[in-house]
């Protein structure tokens, strides 16, 4: 007998958590595109619901700030001065542009950002430093069709904080509500910490789901496992059967939720790199804003 489907209650909704004194970083990278800034508004919106503090991050890929290959420093040295000291002052009327954007984009509360460099480097260097990383994610090369593309892919496979990706599909603009996807293993155990905390902090609503793969018959069982990782932080469960890349977003779209939580495990020999093809397929298509929550 396949599992019924089940949603309904996980207990009584808390109070609205008290602040912790240690507020949450959140750091958003950006390269000012149309899927940054929607990735941008729910960062902005996290940040007043959980009092976390925001980094606004763009990293500047030009030759001169980075000291540039041999033979072009040597082309630019080899300039009349004149002409190098107009280089310098484009240069510098450009980072000023960019600081100023930067510092509008934060926001009062917000610290603006801008760095030199490769712009995979400098995002994961800083990603040790905050809780959360909410950036856009737009593929730019073939493989997109195989893997989750750009930088924000690579900061996934490669980094060991949750990252939200928000794809340029997105509509959602606040995050009121989670559904975290659950198969009992490690790594979802750890996205269930991380979202109760999130839900501790700011106020957001929970559900709980798991998707069968046909071969738990026994739907009372798995509800029942569903209440016990619950315990009562959950205002709805769900269990439906069929394939995750397709049935969690459908499941999120049901119950209102605005992104969607799921560990992520590292395989092999490659660890970092890979994240199994279910994973990437969900981060790659899903509509609705993925929460990645790398196991510790």
């Amino acid at each position: 007998m396949q599992p019924q489907q089940s949603t309904h209650g996980g207990g009584r909704a808390s109070a609205r958590p008290q602040r912790r004194s240690e507020p949450m970083r959140i750091l958003h990278p950006t390269d000012f595109s149309r899927t940054a800034e929607l990735a941008r508004v729910l960062a902005l919106d996290l940040c007043e619901r959980l009092a976390a503090e925001l980094r606004v991050l763009h990293v500047q890929q030009g030759f001169i700030d980075q000291g540039g290959a041999p033979y072009v420093r040597a082309y630019l040295d080899s300039l009349e001065p004149a002409l190098q000291r107009k280089l310098d002052e484009d240069r510098r009327a450009d980072e000023a542009r960019l600081r100023e954007r930067l510092a509008t984009m934060a926001g009062e509360h917000g610290t603006p950002e801008l760095v030199a460099g490769d712009p995979l480097r400098e995002i994961l260097r800083l990603t040790a430093e905050h809780d959360l990383v909410v950036m856009g994610a737009h593929g730019q090369s073939p493989l997109d069709d195989v893997f989750l593309g750009g930088i924000a892919g690579r900061v996934v496979r490669r980094t060991t904080r949750p990252v939200l990706t928000v794809r340029d599909t997105c509509t959602v603009s606040s995050v009121k509500r989670l559904l975290v996807a659950s198969d009992f293993g490690d790594a979802s155990l750890g996205a269930w910490s991380f979202a109760t905390e999130l839900a501790r902090r700011g106020g957001l609503k929970l559900v709980l789901a798991h998707v069968t793969d046909g071969r738990e018959t026994d739907a009372s069982a798995v509800n029942a496992r569903l209440e016990t990782l619950a315990a009562g932080r959950a205002e709805r469960l769900a269990v439906r059967a069929g394939n995750p890349i397709d049935v969690l977003p459908a499941i999120a779209q049901d119950v209102g939720a605005d992104a969607i939580v799921v560990g992520l495990r590292r395989q092999g020999r490659v660890a970092g790199l890979i994240l199994g093809s279910r994973a990437d397929a969900l981060l790659r298509s899903s509509p609705v804003p993925i929460l990645s929550v790398p196991a510790r």
